[in-house]
């Protein structure tokens, strides 16, 4: 992973305590990854996927995750720097959160497959 070369991406500060009381993580959640656009502030963390938009915010606790769709821009020319990926949770309703494309989707995928993967562990 080249994370020089990530725009909007970045794997999350632990220790970050900005970033915790504005996603108002709770006791024992830790961040894991966040995009941060113009448009939208995500964060990946151990316990859910969080996206503040327009100070509105959605999220999706990784518990009532049933599927996860990042899309496929591998030699797509002109493709966007911010694109979106699709999760469905238990009830098949589906949510969009922004991610950024290139090399950087790579960390969000890892991100989010370990955590899920952990979680079925339990």
């Amino acid at each position: 992973m080249d994370i020089d070369s990530w725009n909007h991406s970045r794997i999350a500060d632990e220790n970050d305590t900005e970033l915790i009381e504005k996603f108002e993580l709770s006791e024992n959640e830790l961040p894991v990854f966040e995009i941060k656009s113009e448009f939208a502030h995500t964060l990946i963390s151990t316990r859910q996927i969080i996206e503040r938009n327009k100070e509105k915010l959605h999220s999706l606790n990784f518990d009532f995750l049933d599927g996860v769709v990042y899309g496929n821009f591998k030699g797509q020319p002109n493709k966007p720097k911010l694109s979106i990926f699709r999760v469905v949770d238990i009830h098949g309703d589906e949510l969009d959160f922004q991610m950024e494309t290139g090399k950087a989707s790579i960390g969000l995928i890892y991100s989010v497959d370990t955590i899920r993967q952990l979680r079925a562990d339990d």
